[in-house]
């Protein structure tokens, strides 16, 4: 194991807050944050084998302007998207514990040598090096992530089976302006043959989805609504807030799990071998409420150029991801 020590040093890094469901068990009583302005500086690398990873960051750094911090660790994460400063899913894969450390001063070649690695679910994840800090908080055993870094390249374990997926088809009516998107092949093969009166017709898009859990989707209730006559509209939403609300709405009746998305991160960002799906609201243009699901950008643009509002994350406007 190289050693580390204290030393005074002055650096720029950057700084963000998370928290983890995750419990880790740790060997020496953690003494609580003073400070909370510690950042990695430099290189941050990890490397594994087997049961065992190793750990290494060019140094660890307490900008606060006196006092010293909580104890500090480092912790390796495997993730279901890049983290971007905020909850996602993901599963502690190993922990260095570095202790506390005074204001104004660094670690330096900080190594933890050989380490317990616990190996994620067989998928691809992205690898995330954590510097987090004791806070005596609920989560995580205690500790507050304080600086992270993103490695560029997911990881794959095992092989794991594919889930299967559908094709949803958008259809759009005419003399009402609504769109209307079902993964059923009953209902596809419906409407394609004529069904309503010929009234609903493709649009030419359409996107992929899961058929059950992937272990990370979310299933994805479906709503009808007969509540705003002569109209009659459905609303998709993999959002248990929203499911769980509409199911007391007298204006929308459940119809079931219609198929599977999975959630972005707090951040909006959808992970590898997923792309985003927007979702758009017409404000009742018409008299009547209508949403539209797309994966495409320039679709997504039109309607935002036509009246519509997105519902979605606030910075990337993805509400949900599919399958790629």
């Amino acid at each position: 194991m190289a050693a580390h020590g204290q030393h005074r040093g002055f650096f720029s890094g950057v700084a963000s807050v998370l928290f983890f469901a995750v419990v880790a068990i740790v060997l020496v009583a953690p003494t609580q944050a003073q400070a909370s302005n510690v950042q990695f500086v430099g290189t941050v690398s990890y490397s594994f084998a087997g049961n065992i990873a190793e750990l290494t960051a060019d140094q660890v750094s307490n900008f606060d302007s006196g006092g010293f911090s909580g104890t500090l660790r480092v912790e390796l994460w495997a993730l279901s998207a890049p983290y971007s400063g905020s909850n996602t899913v993901g599963y502690k894969m190993a922990t260095y514990t570095l202790g506390q450390l005074t204001a104004g001063f660094h670690f330096s070649n900080v190594d933890s040598g050989a380490v317990s690695f616990i190996q994620p679910p067989d998928g691809t994840w992205w690898f995330t090096l954590l510097l987090t800090e004791y806070t005596a908080g609920p989560l995580d055993d205690g500790y507050t992530v304080r600086d992270y870094r993103n490695f560029s390249s997911p990881v794959t374990f095992g092989n794991p089976p594919p889930i299967a997926t559908a094709i949803a088809v958008e259809y759009h009516h005419v003399l009402w302006d609504h769109y209307f998107v079902t993964a059923s092949t009953v209902e596809i093969n419906a409407l394609d043959a004529g069904a309503f009166g010929g009234v609903w017709q493709r649009t030419g898009y359409t996107f992929l989805v899961w058929t059950q859990s992937t272990g990370l989707s979310s299933p994805t209730c479906r709503f009808f609504s007969t509540g705003f006559p002569p109209k009659s509209t459905h609303f998709y939403t993999p959002f248990a807030s929203e499911c769980n609300s509409l199911m007391s709405d007298p204006n929308w009746q459940f119809e079931a799990i219609a198929f599977h998305l999975q959630l972005a991160s707090i951040g909006g960002i959808c992970g590898a071998g997923t792309l985003p799906l927007y979702r758009l609201f017409n404000n009742f243009m018409g008299g009547a409420p209508n949403h539209r699901y797309t994966t495409s950008a320039t679709v997504f643009n039109q309607m935002i150029a036509a009246g519509w509002t997105f519902e979605g994350n606030a910075t990337t406007k993805v509400f949900a991801c599919v399958p790629q």
